[in-house]
């Protein structure tokens, strides 16, 4: 497709995340101009062709989309890249829906307040935090993390956190982080593939995600896709795999399960959500704050 004058409209910025356009073409000579001033814009090694990377922050050439336009692209990507096999047994979405009702009251103003000006969405924090702690500001595991969002101690030293069960310091912390892990990624990781790999590195660590990465692109496949690269994390729990690795072994499958929990929160958190309002009166629902 070929625009004279804009990068892309909001319109086709769904059509890129659906996947049905994937580059844009331009001038020749716009290309090092445009590179120069959005440095998220990713060039490929091609005559005048431009596609598409980080948080999609583009409406046209000279305007770039808000951080809460951001977050609604992303918010309907995720949701549209949630898989129907990431469903819990019932036992477990039993457990959960009663948590929402009795523990996340209690913590759920401390993910809006820590998302309010983050790409990530509070349900998405809320959802991380379950599979991380239960919603148990003072969790603590074998291995001596800590907290809602489970930080080690080397890396709540690097957020500046100081204490780890506080749930106002742990949420701060665990979003601060995951956005540093987000602007990490490769430019050429995108739209929900960045979301679930930032999950995945959260919980397995930057390196083994990128060691992932590189075997599945030796095998053929995307690097820059979740689909593919969780198909490939689990081999890094084989010798004759993660040898060759620049990071080593690693419980590859352990991140894999962990973004498809997270993903079934997330789902329920969302249908939960609407369920709610919809039992609300239209008095009630234009009265809350």
């Amino acid at each position: 497709m070929h625009l004279k004058n804009t990068i892309c409209s909001v319109k086709m910025l769904f059509q890129v995340l659906g996947k049905r356009v994937k580059y844009i073409n331009t001038w020749k000579f716009k290309k090092q101009s445009i590179s120069n001033k959005y440095i998220n814009l990713y060039i490929l090694p091609i005559i005048c062709t431009f596609g598409f990377t980080g948080n999609h922050t583009f409406k046209n050439i000279e305007t770039p989309l808000s951080t809460s336009e951001q977050r609604c692209l992303i918010k309907k990507d995720i949701y549209l890249s949630i898989n129907e096999d990431n469903n819990l047994n019932q036992v477990e979405k039993k457990i959960f829906i009663k948590k929402i009702d009795k523990r996340l009251p209690k913590y759920i103003g401390y993910f809006k307040k820590h998302t309010k000006n983050s790409i990530f969405s509070w349900e998405l924090i809320a959802a991380i935090s379950y599979q991380e702690s239960h919603w148990n500001h003072k969790a603590v595991s074998k291995t001596k993390v800590k907290g809602l969002m489970m930080l080690t101690k080397d890396t709540a030293s690097y957020m500046g956190i100081k204490d780890r069960l506080d749930p106002n310091q742990s949420v701060y912390g665990g979003v601060k982080y995951l956005e540093n892990i987000f602007k990490r990624l490769p430019k050429s990781v995108v739209g929900s593939d960045r979301i679930w790999m930032t999950l995945a590195a959260y919980n397995v660590g930057l390196g083994h995600l990128e060691d992932a990465r590189i075997i599945t692109e030796r095998f053929g496949h995307n690097p820059n896709y979740w689909s593919d690269v969780k198909k490939h994390l689990p081999l890094l729990r084989l010798k004759k795999f993660y040898k060759n690795t620049k990071y080593g072994y690693a419980r590859g499958k352990e991140p894999v399960n962990y973004v498809k929990r997270i993903q079934a929160y997330l789902n329920i958190i969302h249908e939960d959500k609407k369920t709610y309002l919809a039992s609300l009166s239209f008095k009630e629902i234009f009265h809350k704050n």
